[in-house]
């Protein structure tokens, strides 16, 4: 296996640990038949080996942190039935973004040993915007959610999301190599 291979696995197997560690800090009972299926997107830049890690462990990850929200969330009825529509869409944009991330964190681990200061502007320049649109799909979907939904349930909402966004984040940077 290339190193460059066995990075992403690596990376790949910390994310789902890192989603799955995080169940636990969410004790409450499942609501039944809430969860939905996971709708991926393609990296289409990525290699086809590495895409299908990619894309195994995103949709693992999906499932989980679906759960999770699950749980946080203890929605009532009427709450889920106007709550889970809207977070397809919402986890649907965030993939979109998070399609760049991948095709991004492909490239890096394929010129990390080599890369030039032309890649690196670019990879850097290409990291913030995704960071700014991974802001503007939340400041869109905010009020989206308060329209269907009181404030404290879409602020707790928001801090699952971010606190299992952070342990993801984590993961990545204990685990992606700094740049030579």
């Amino acid at each position: 296996m290339k190193a460059k291979q066995w990075i992403v696995l690596m990376i790949s197997l910390g994310l789902v640990w890192a989603t799955l560690g995080a169940s636990l800090a969410f004790a409450q009972a499942p609501a039944p038949g809430q969860e939905a299926k996971p709708q991926e997107a393609k990296p289409e830049d990525a290699k086809p080996d590495i895409t299908s890690d990619i894309e195994l462990t995103r949709a693992a990850i999906q499932l989980k942190r679906q759960a999770i929200v699950t749980r946080a969330m203890d929605l009532k009825e009427a709450e889920a039935q106007v709550f889970w529509p809207l977070y397809r869409d919402y986890r649907l944009e965030m993939f979109k973004v998070n399609d760049r991330y991948a095709t991004a964190l492909v490239t890096y681990l394929d010129n990390y040993e080599n890369l030039s200061d032309q890649l690196a502007e670019k990879l850097l320049n290409d990291y913030l915007s995704i960071e700014k649109a991974r802001l503007d799909v939340k400041a869109k979907y905010v009020p989206r959610f308060r329209k269907v939904m009181p404030s404290k349930k879409v602020a707790r909402f928001f801090q699952v999301d971010n606190k299992l966004d952070a342990l993801i984040n984590a993961d990545l940077a204990s685990q992606i190599p700094l740049v030579r």
